[in-house]
């Protein structure tokens, strides 16, 4: 059930009762601080299984802890055992503040650039490459003393949909999944990952039914043919993807028979919160109760009382790990323009920070993307585009310094870019260095680009 600190000390009474009532186990924090978190624990003392979505670490929730790269930056580095350093640090940053699960890493083969909810979320779109830097983040993640969690099975990496507003629908063959989306589950399942999060997701050549209400997606697929034998979380059974079509009763029936073991319920809003506690989540229980056989959901409570959180001790902090990442993933593409003592920079809206660490290496003249044609005049011009920028016509001689994801690339005239992945310091300073030659472009694009 969720937990969100920010919302005052009655809905911390509310969680508290119905965790006693109804012997529920297990808790997602949903946002707050790190200070909120620990005291929130202390306060209901009593033994729970503890998630939060954390995939580029606890920051991604907690207000007061900077966030880490994000799996497509990941991507884009060469040298595994840094991810396997960011997986010790993850587990560092949940174990700091009560969280045995971050809910990652995120194995969803990213293959459709339209993709409005994975993106970021995930290493790449090679089903391989994504195997590879998943498996070196949960080995750091299980080093550290944390449970980790393989998600959205049976993969969320090839739609155009976002499951919390509807269902999105994969129209592949049984091949074409095998060889993309089922590639890096296979990989953590071989290795021994704690969870599986299945999505809600149609995949209409494995079941008629979404796929966290599927019989044969969750117990003959991933069961039987892949060899799971660990615990199967659901995602947020209140997501539009099921809730426009199907009652709660319905849906803890349907999932809980086709194989599932743990239900999730995630919101930030306080009026869905109050209304999940007060309504759904009893509810739920009820029917739960008056129809699943005591015997199934015995063994479901063995399965998650199974998982071993291994740690004993907070791994220790590794202070430079999170400039470290971001310099590892810088990446060149195209020319390789050399730049004077003097450039051009071309923004969109001034950036003191990235113009700042330009200035460590050359004088900077700011434009806007207004004063493109007057830029171009200068021998040496960046342009920057970041989130909100889309540049439409670029000098030949400009370089373009990317901090968005590489896919807008594909609609901007360019003839060389040094990509950042993210609109964050460090990510503009290892930028900076890359294109005045101080540091090597040692990443590489985790997605293609061009068709």
């Amino acid at each position: 059930m969720p937990i969100c600190p920010t919302h005052g000390e009655k809905h911390i009474e509310k969680v508290h009762k119905l965790l006693k009532e109804r012997h529920i186990e297990s808790v997602i924090f949903m946002a707050g601080t790190s200070e909120d978190q620990k005291r929130i624990l202390q306060l209901l003392d009593m033994p729970l299984l503890t998630f939060q979505d954390a995939e580029w670490g606890v920051g991604m929730r907690l207000a007061d802890i900077p966030p880490s790269p994000k799996n497509l930056t990941l991507g884009a580095i060469q040298d595994l055992g840094l991810l396997r350093a960011f997986g010790r640090e993850l587990a560092r940053q949940c174990l700091s503040v009560g969280i045995d699960c971050p809910l990652a890493p995120v194995v969803d083969v990213n293959s459709n650039p339209k993709n409005p909810v994975i993106g970021k979320r995930s290493f790449g779109d090679d089903p391989h490459e994504v195997a590879f830097r998943a498996l070196a983040v949960m080995e750091g993640m299980r080093q550290g003393g944390i449970l980790a969690c393989a998600k959205h099975f049976p993969g969320h990496g090839d739609t155009a949909v976002d499951s919390h507003l509807s269902l999105p629908k994969i129209d592949k063959s049984l091949e074409d999944i095998e060889n993309a989306e089922l590639v890096p589950f296979h990989a953590l399942i071989d290795a021994g990952v704690d969870l599986v999060m299945v999505g809600h997701l149609q995949f209409p050549a494995l079941s008629v039914d979404p796929s966290s209400l599927s019989y044969e997606i969750i117990t003959e697929l991933l069961r039987e043919k892949l060899g799971f034998e660990g615990v199967v979380i659901t995602d947020a059974l209140n997501m539009r993807a099921l809730s426009l079509n199907y009652s709660i009763e319905e849906v803890v029936t349907k999932t809980l028979l086709a194989g599932t073991d743990l239900l999730l319920t995630a919101d930030f809003r306080p009026d869905v919160i109050d209304y999940l506690i007060d309504v759904v989540i009893p509810r739920a229980i009820d029917h739960i109760i008056a129809i699943i056989p005591e015997e199934l959901i015995d063994q479901k409570l063995e399965r998650i009382r199974a998982l071993h959180k291994t740690h004993s001790e907070i791994p220790g902090k590794q202070p430079e790990l999170c400039r470290t990442l971001y310099r590892h993933a810088i990446t060149r593409i195209g020319k390789e323009i050399p730049l004077g003592r003097a450039v051009a920079l071309v923004q969109n809206q001034p950036d003191p920070i990235f113009e700042n660490f330009l200035r460590s290496h050359a004088e900077v003249l700011c434009f806007s993307y207004a004063e493109m044609e007057k830029a171009s005049a200068f021998p040496h011009v960046i342009v920057q585009v970041g989130p909100n920028d889309f540049p439409s016509e670029l000098p030949e001689h400009a370089i373009v310094a990317l901090f968005d994801v590489p896919y807008k690339l594909a609609a901007i005239p360019q003839t060389a870019a040094v990509i950042g992945y993210e609109d964050v310091p460090f990510a503009k300073e290892a930028v900076a260095d890359v294109l005045f030659g101080k540091i090597p472009a040692l990443g590489k694009l985790p997605i293609q680009v061009y068709e």
